[in-house]
């Protein structure tokens, strides 16, 4: 059984505190929400994302080919091949060189400006030198780009570049019958 004192007063509730304290967490939580939405638009404003497609169109391969002949034979031969930029990102992008390197096999762009909008695409010429002994056939390549974005911030980006349709004009150029 419980004993309840008469002749004291109710203890008080300091409905002010509680208050207070909601209101120091629902502040909290507005600055919070607000600080993670401005670093998630800034880093989405900072994502470069850009495709690039070898050119498949019907001038495609009316580039220059050349070669470096040893003793009759073609030992490294060299096209220049067209691809297209896509910019896949939020923002637009200055794509001012592209690059790939691998065993036998070394694709540059030429450096030059090259300013994609937000979903828009650009041609680029691509210098491909392959050594004929080890270096064929190309496949799906890592290209790196050097890209610029509309804060004047230097990235750089990967692109899977398939390669594959210059496999047989890199063989007729290293066999010497387009040279």
């Amino acid at each position: 059984m419980s004993v309840i004192d008469l002749d004291r007063p109710p203890p008080r509730r300091r409905p002010g505190r509680l208050m207070a304290a909601v209101g120091v967490l629902v502040v909290g939580a507005v600055l919070g929400a607000a600080a993670t939405s401005y670093r998630e638009q800034r880093a989405r404003g900072s994502e470069v994302s850009v495709l690039i497609l070898a050119d498949t169109g019907p001038q495609a391969n009316d580039a220059g080919v050349g070669g470096v002949v040893v003793r009759g034979r073609v030992v490294d031969a060299s096209l220049t091949r067209r691809v297209t930029l896509i910019n896949a990102g939020p923002l637009p992008v200055n794509v001012h060189n592209l690059s790939a390197v691998r065993s036998g096999l070394v694709v540059r762009g030429t450096e030059r400006e090259r300013w994609i909008k937000r979903g828009g695409s650009v041609q680029a010429e691509a210098d491909i030198r392959v050594l004929c002994a080890g270096g064929l056939p190309f496949g799906r390549l890592p290209v790196t780009l050097a890209v610029r974005t509309y804060d004047d911030r230097e990235r750089t980006a990967v692109a899977m570049l398939d390669a594959t349709q210059w496999n047989e004009q890199a063989r007729i150029a290293c066999a010497g019958d387009l040279l």
